[in-house]
């Protein structure tokens, strides 16, 4: 390989490189959020070892307060939960944001 990038683990053995790996869309879609609001995918083929999952907000914010603040997110095998707030926060007020979820396969 002339160009690309590599990634070596700990020991210096390479774990992927340009050759070895592509990126595969495995989930692209919208959601908007209410206060309070739980959003759950299940994606056929997530694994932690293997996916990521991204949230990329589609509106500029609209004022400094927690309504255009970041969700909260989590991943497990097989589904992505995303919450308006953080779990143990049961006083916030929470966001409300429209945004994009995005969750890809890097390695295979």
């Amino acid at each position: 390989m002339s160009h690309g990038v590599r990634t070596w683990d700990a020991s210096g053995n390479l774990q992927m490189d340009t050759d070895s790996f592509t990126y595969q869309v495995l989930h692209n879609a919208v959601y908007t959020l209410t206060m309070g609001a739980i959003v759950t995918a299940s994606i056929a083929g997530f694994d932690l070892a293997t996916c990521t999952a991204v949230i990329l907000p589609t509106q500029a914010a609209a004022n400094n307060y927690c309504y255009s603040a970041m969700p909260f997110m989590s991943v497990g095998v097989g589904s992505v939960t995303v919450r308006s707030k953080h779990p143990n926060e049961p006083g916030a007020i929470g966001s409300t944001i429209q945004f994009r979820l995005l969750v890809m396969r890097f390695k295979n």
